[in-house]
């Protein structure tokens, strides 16, 4: 009975017992009290299972249940489902706010999410801000995605942190055993794949599927490389001229970025900004797009082309404080006047937090440069926010100018935002148009500006130049808008107001 640990009757302390024989068959019996020595022992494993900041149980805690619950199921044939989270824009709240106002995040939002789950659901916080939930009971298809959507409710709700209000919500990728993997390291990669998935798809919620695998593993390895490709100047900048209505004359080009892969080719846009945004290394890359587009503008006025640049903002740019201080360097710096810097961020985009982008894009105009909202027609722009908003300039989507010659009811959203920007002083730019029956029907409804492939794809530099400096090679834009406009090239009553 050497070492052995055990409680007397109903007491909390802890004793160790040592038997030990003595002369005449007896034995003796020595106690020590090790009641703090068991207590630092189990805060010990406590600590070795749980996370510090919230008490949620912590990675290694999870794995071991989600063995058992595997094992378990692999007898009972009952299902199990893994469904990993990761807060959006978390990282902003920190930059914005501070740590310590992102830790009450995560702390308030373990509360939250322990009142809508079971007992019987483990829920961990696997670091920063993932989380996952491990579900044995109700383990369904239909009941994973049933909790998801009970989280992601949960979370709508804004959090109140020291008298600030916050909103943020949560992507969550399932992954069920046995169809989608039978053990723990498998499962919790192809959740962990899912919840890309529905960050990238910005539905909140996915269900895992074979056909995510390959596009996660390369987005994988573009995420290790992006750094280094701005680092390196692989990135390079197109142009797309945007065409005023009233004289056909160009006056702005949007920049666009893309990367030059040394082993994809040239990569557009939508293969590595979101993997920027999710990185945090969309700061890098938007300061490198700044300052390559605001060079070549100037290097255009140097050239004798009056010609201004718009560059696009992602919404957590605005959570850098150092942009537009660094921003009013760089346009010092290379002298380009700055009301030739045109700074766009899209409409849903805007929304998420319109009060620091009215703040942000106030400062930006305050420099003397131009702001727009673009993709407009496609978020939920509150018309309270819109009139007070510091911008100059709306961009209708392309989802409404493409198909307004034969959708009446996109036909009347165009008419209505450029009637509206109107009223509130704006410009209007049409995007994606893409033929001549457009391009005059919106010349007909009064839209100041076009941009689309009837005028141009977007170009690098120097062939922009070549084709601004050469009416031949353009087609002679001035002619080709002016028989656009021509009545019998238009759908009958298409433009009737």
């Amino acid at each position: 009975m050497d070492g052995r640990d055990f409680k007397l009757g109903t007491s909390k302390k802890v004793y160790a017992a040592h038997a030990f024989p003595l002369p005449g068959h007896a034995v003796g019996l020595t106690l020590q009290d090790v009641t703090e020595r068991a207590m630092a022992a189990e805060v010990l494993r406590r600590q070795a299972l749980h996370d510090g900041l919230t008490g949620l149980p912590n990675r290694t805690l999870l794995n071991d249940r989600l063995r058992q619950a595997l094992q378990h199921a692999e007898v009972s044939g009952e299902p199990v489902a893994l469904l990993m989270m990761d807060l959006d824009q978390f990282k902003e709240v920190n930059d914005a706010l501070g740590h310590d106002h992102g830790d009450r995040l995560l702390i308030e939002m373990s509360r939250r999410l322990q009142g809508v789950l079971r007992d019987v659901d483990t829920i961990a916080r696997l670091g920063g801000d993932e989380f996952a939930v491990l579900m044995t009971f109700g383990a369904s298809e239909q009941g994973a995605i049933g909790v998801a959507q009970r989280i992601r409710e949960a979370l709508e709700r804004p959090f109140r942190l020291g008298g600030i209000s916050v909103q943020t919500s949560a992507s969550i990728g399932i992954a069920l055993a046995p169809q989608h993997g039978t053990d723990a390291e498998t499962l919790a990669q192809r959740a962990d794949v899912a919840m890309y998935t529905a960050k990238r798809g910005g539905g909140g919620i996915a269900m895992y599927a074979p056909e995510h695998d390959q596009s996660s593993i390369r987005r994988l390895a573009l995420l290790g490389e992006l750094r280094r490709a701005i680092d390196d100047d692989e990135l390079v900048l197109h142009y797309q001229p945007v065409v005023d209505l009233r004289t056909g004359e160009v006056r702005s080009a949007e920049a666009l970025v893309r990367w030059q892969h040394p082993e994809f080719g040239l990569m557009p846009p939508g293969e590595f900004i979101e993997l920027a945004e999710v990185s945090g290394t969309i700061h890098a890359l938007t300061r490198w797009v700044l300052e390559h587009a605001v060079r070549q503008a100037q290097s255009w006025a140097g050239a004798g082309l009056d010609l201004s640049v718009a560059v696009n903002l992602s919404v957590r740019n605005l959570y850098d404080p150092d942009l537009v201080p660094w921003l009013s360097d760089l346009l010092t710096t290379t002298g380009l006047a700055a009301d030739r810097l045109q700074l766009e961020i899209t409409e849903s985009e805007l929304m998420d937090d319109p009060l620091l982008a009215m703040e942000v894009l106030g400062r930006i105009k305050a420099l003397g440069s131009t702001t727009s909202i673009d993709d407009f027609g496609t978020g939920y722009s509150s018309l309270a926010y819109l009139k007070n908003l510091p911008i100059d300039q709306l961009k209708i989507d392309r989802s409404f100018v493409g198909t307004m010659a034969r959708d009446e009811s996109d036909l009347t959203i165009v008419r209505s935002t450029i009637d509206l920007s109107h009223n509130l002083g704006l410009l209007v730019v049409a995007e994606g148009v893409e033929d001549r029956t457009a391009l005059g029907m919106l010349a007909d409804l009064g839209c100041d500006r076009a941009q689309g492939y009837v005028v141009s794809r977007p170009v690098p530099a120097d062939d922009l130049e070549r084709w601004l400096r050469d009416p031949a090679a353009r087609g002679d834009l001035q002619t080709q808008l002016r028989s656009s406009l021509a009545a019998d090239d238009l759908p009958p009553s298409s433009v009737t107001r």
